[in-house]
């Protein structure tokens, strides 16, 4: 007994048909191994930092021992001074980020003397600044206040240019503006700089 032609009709259709099934995945294939490579991954967050340069104003009365931003030293400031010297870097992004944060340590001479291990950290947003463009921020002035408050400012210019945020002074002369006619700006001798005058003083004011 012979099949009929039309009966083996159907499973050629269902065999063409998946042969033109692994044809068409092939020609897909071999398409896709033509397209564009994909594009470059984003550039590291590094290469969109800026560094600059870390410089101390001490807005309070007390002396500012040892300060760190992140990892990098900044230094340390006598009672109403500062921006007459230049420590470590640290970045910021080339366009300001209000979720960007600095980690800021530091000591000062009240916590020396219950602790000189003891440290402040504060996380700090830098104050807003234009997006860097070459001349453009050059420096991070880490600023001091009364009440533990800390502001970082990027900027190209310094206390008492027009420019610089807030419009502060440099922190003696910003004192005497708003203690007019007193001394409370020149203030008595510190703890380390009796230490350098006298060491034995030192020693009494350690027992106590």
């Amino acid at each position: 007994m012979t099949i009929s032609q039309h009966a083996v009709a159907p499973w050629r259709l269902i065999l063409g048909r998946r042969v033109g099934s692994a044809l068409l995945a092939s020609l897909l294939l071999a398409l896709t191994g033509c397209e564009q490579p994909p594009p470059p991954p984003t550039k590291p967050a590094a290469d969109r930092m800026v560094p600059l340069q870390l410089s101390i104003l001490n807005y309070t009365d007390e002396y500012i021992d040892e300060v760190f931003v992140e990892r990098s030293w900044a230094g340390n400031m006598v009672a109403h001074s500062g921006g007459g010297k230049f420590a470590g870097f640290a970045e910021v992004p080339r366009q300001w980020d209000p979720n960007y944060k600095l980690t800021v340590r530091w000591q000062t001479e009240s916590l020396y003397l219950k602790d000189p291990d003891a440290y402040f950290e504060r996380e700090v947003v830098p104050e807003p600044y234009q997006q860097y463009k070459p001349g453009g921020v050059a420096m991070l002035w880490i600023a001091f206040f009364p009440q533990g408050m800390v502001k970082l400012f990027p900027t190209r210019v310094d206390p008492g240019h027009p420019d610089f945020p807030e419009g502060l002074l440099p922190p003696k002369l910003q004192c005497r503006k708003e203690h007019p006619n007193s001394s409370h700006c020149e203030g008595p001798p510190g703890f380390w700089q009796r230490q350098a005058q006298s060491p034995s003083a030192d020693k009494e004011v350690e027992a106590q």
